[in-house]
């Protein structure tokens, strides 16, 4: 990570108003449980309406949506569902594929993020989540030149609908089919190099916890955060030691961070499981006190 990357100068190029808050102000203020989304990646199996219908029972405040949901209805009938829920929405998940994978030309990957984007503005989305694609035979540089572009491009429809967009890393060998981008250091290059104010990243605490003085990273990259994936978490305990990650959680608050924290979780036992039960469980482990090693 160079200095140059990581300048103050550099991040305040990208910060919103929203995002820029003091650390000192968020401290011993933190409520995970007014801060909660679940993805519908995680409710698997219900249908777009079950996740939103269960979500609220569950008194869960957000949700983010996942494309393929979306695709099983029409969209503005999707976004009528999501906009009479009250419910809000977190995060859009999945559009990308920027580098030619899966068949799709680098134009019909723009289309669709932009048709997503718009659907996100519907809904008053925060962030709509982005993944590069693979290398898919690019070279590496060549598979950068084409995110960046896309980034720009799609930056400038995400701002039109009041949005921003996301940009996710995923570790090896997850990353395989997604994304050339496998840490946040990669991520950052790409944000850098793309300088559009409503492109930042997706990050995911149990992700960080691998990277090098991250304690002292987070304050300097926090405003580029527009979204959070939580992608472990623990049903059979109702404490925060459900949440692997829970101190990596509050730090990231503590740095300024003030959008929502995803259940985002790609499990098969997750998704055999009783959705109900789960968001119960969901709730009081995010209404749970625990000391805090970062406090």
């Amino acid at each position: 990570m160079t200095k140059e990357l990581l300048s103050q100068r550099k991040v305040n190029s990208f910060s919103t108003p929203s995002s820029t808050v003091e650390s000192k102000n968020n401290e011993h203020s933190f409520s995970l449980s007014d801060r909660i989304s679940v993805n519908q990646i995680t409710t698997y199996h219900w249908s777009f309406k079950e996740s939103l219908l269960g979500l609220l029972a569950g008194g869960i405040p957000a949700i983010g949506l996942w494309n393929r949901k979306i695709l099983d209805l029409e969209t503005d009938q999707a976004a009528e569902l999501v906009i009479d829920s009250g419910i809000k929405v977190s995060t859009i998940t999945l559009a990308g594929g920027f580098t030619g994978c899966n068949e799709y030309s680098f134009d019909d990957s723009i289309a669709d993020a932009i048709e997503l984007i718009q659907f996100g503005g519907q809904v008053n989305a925060t962030a709509i989540q982005i993944v590069s694609g693979p290398r898919a035979g690019h070279t590496l540089n060549h598979a950068r030149d084409l995110t960046i572009e896309a980034l720009k491009k799609l930056g400038d429809t995400a701002a039109a609908n009041g949005t921003r967009l996301a940009l996710k890393s995923m570790p090896v060998p997850f990353a395989r089919n997604w994304t050339f981008l496998n840490s946040l250091h990669s991520s950052l290059e790409i944000i850098d190099a793309c300088g559009h104010p409503a492109v930042g990243i997706s990050i995911d605490p149990a992700q960080l916890q691998q990277e090098g003085k991250i304690q002292e990273l987070l304050p300097e990259i926090i405003s580029l955060v527009t979204a959070v994936q939580i992608s472990n978490f623990d049903s059979n305990t109702t404490s925060r030691d459900s949440f692997a990650s829970y101190d990596m959680i509050e730090a990231i608050n503590d740095a300024g961070y003030q959008g929502f924290f995803d259940l985002e979780i790609w499990s098969e036992q997750i998704w055999q499981s009783d959705y109900s039960s789960l968001l119960s469980q969901l709730q009081l482990a995010s209404q749970a006190e625990a000391p805090s090693q970062f406090g």
